[in-house]
């Protein structure tokens, strides 16, 4: 369960801070407010999800990393809020819906939500507060179960077709949570399909502004691919220089597999169908198998590495997971690869 829910969160976090990232790319304001929001959910969820990581691949345990997931779920709380204030205009703007009313309630209630994480009677860092819990979450429930109730009214919108279900979903995951797992830990499981909730929520997002898959897509996937690479090295440079760790490890290769997997491989694909006619809605599904291949396999790289700098020689996880997982990230790659290749030989009309 630890290497699973570990390559999970790791998962989360690596694709939606990525969808962010491409929706940057995109020559429209609107896009890239929603790239901000999904910037501002990934890296937000990373200051609670990766001290659990770092809980299940360490000796000490969920002991060990108290403060910094405590301190996480503060910082996750004021992204969240913040999270569904953008999530509003991005609503605002799909639905025309213009009412100053609206606006008005969800800023307050924002406010009073990060107040309520502000007040010392949270003891962020220390032994958790459960009243307090509740009482910070109610200004938190209404903000969702108002967009529930706007983005369900305007279903219809282009954007906005599913969004209510995905939104609902969260909270009917997120307040069992909230309520018991306090006395019941294993509640907390249903974190799980809440995120997942939020990985379909922001890929509605960013299937309306990028809707076609072409050259441009190319090009900006290899860009996103290049930022992810080198956002990899910086997390292995630091987070092996803050644990004085000298020797090798997994998260040496997770930069190097990113760039050149990644971004090199995608613009030489760029480059080699660029003067053929646009031919990349035809590599469509091949290309998609690849990129989860890519992706499983740098996570898979990125959960064992975090294992080898802080597990310390303890048995703590199962290894044949982790290899059984790169194994399958493997595959799909290679099938991806050469499934890719042999579309392009068939549409450029190459001879063998």
């Amino acid at each position: 369960m630890a290497v699973f829910e570990s390559l999970f969160d790791i998962i989360y976090l690596a694709t939606v801070i990525a969808m962010g990232v491409k929706l940057l790319f995109l020559d429209n304001k609107e896009s890239n407010l929603v790239g901000i929001m999904a910037l501002i959910l990934g890296i937000g969820d990373s200051f609670h999800l990766l001290p659990r990581v770092f809980s299940h691949m360490s000796a000490g345990g969920f002991e060990k990393f108290a403060k910094s997931l405590s301190w996480g779920q503060f910082v996750t709380g004021i992204t969240m809020t913040i999270f569904y204030v953008i999530f509003y205009f991005y609503y605002s703007k799909l639905s025309g819906d213009r009412d100053s009313k609206k606006k008005i309630t969800i800023f307050a209630l924002a406010i009073a939500r990060i107040i309520l994480l502000l007040l010392p009677q949270n003891n962020w860092g220390g032994e958790g507060n459960y009243k307090m819990g509740i009482i910070r979450n109610i200004p938190f429930l209404i903000m969702g179960i108002l967009l529930i109730a706007w983005t369900y009214k305007n279903r219809s919108a282009e954007g906005l077709k599913k969004s209510y279900l995905w939104i609902l979903l969260s909270f009917l995951f997120y307040i069992p949570v909230v309520l018991f797992v306090d006395k019941v830990p294993a509640v907390g499981a249903l974190m799980m399909p809440k995120t997942i909730a939020y990985v379909l929520l922001i890929l509605e997002c960013f299937k309306h502004y990028s809707r076609e898959f072409n050259l441009k897509s190319l090009y900006d996937m290899s860009l996103t691919f290049l930022i992810m690479g080198f956002a990899g090295g910086v997390f292995y440079r630091e987070f092996t220089k803050y644990n004085s760790f000298t020797g090798n490890t997994h998260l040496g290769k997770v930069h190097v597999h990113t760039i050149v997997l990644g971004f090199v491989v995608t613009m030489l694909l760029f480059l080699i169908i660029r003067n053929q006619g646009d031919i990349t809605k035809n590599i469509l599904t091949p290309f998609k198998i690849y990129v989860a291949g890519l992706v499983l396999t740098v996570c898979n790289m990125m959960v064992y590495g975090i294992y080898d700098v802080i597990g310390a020689g303890n048995d703590l996880i199962s290894i044949p997971m982790l290899v059984g997982f790169a194994g399958i990230g493997h595959i799909l790659l290679s099938v991806g690869l050469v499934w890719v290749l042999l579309k392009i030989k068939r549409d450029l009309k190459i001879e063998a």
